[in-house]
């Protein structure tokens, strides 16, 4: 099973930074593809996200799903698994850094693509952006 994971370092408190990228409603504001994240029962979220071109067939651009969603407070970071064929999972985690905070992220899945990493890195572009914005990370 392929693990991709990718790194960026921002000028954030990893306390605020960690509680912005927690909360469930702000997932479309910086996952890369997601267009919609909701709250279910218990750790449980539904997602509706774009899929890249060269996966679609007739999923008409779009899947959602239901997935796990769990918050580790403690060590910043937040774990997400749906249950596919892809054996789809992952993990957010910020750390502090000299200059601020270090968000990673980390997917294990079946499914191979050289855009993954893309998408990794876009993300954590998003997460900059967010970060860079006046004011900062509000939800």
């Amino acid at each position: 099973m392929p693990d991709y994971q990718r790194s960026l370092t921002v000028d954030a408190n990893p306390d605020d930074l960690f509680q912005y990228l927690s909360e469930i409603e702000n997932l479309p504001k910086y996952f890369s593809r997601m267009t919609e994240a909701h709250s279910a029962t218990g750790d449980e979220v539904h997602v509706v996200a774009k899929v890249p071109e060269a996966a679609q067939s007739d999923t008409g651009g779009t899947v959602e799903a239901d997935a796990t969603f769990s918050i580790d407070a403690d060590n910043k970071a937040i774990r997400w698994a749906s249950d596919n064929e892809h054996n789809y999972h992952g993990e957010l985690q910020v750390t502090p850094a000299d200059e601020g905070a270090t968000v990673s992220v980390t997917l294990h899945t079946e499914h191979e693509s050289d855009e993954i990493n893309d998408d990794i890195d876009e993300t954590l572009q998003n997460v900059a952006e967010l970060v860079a914005s006046q004011p900062p990370l509000q939800s």
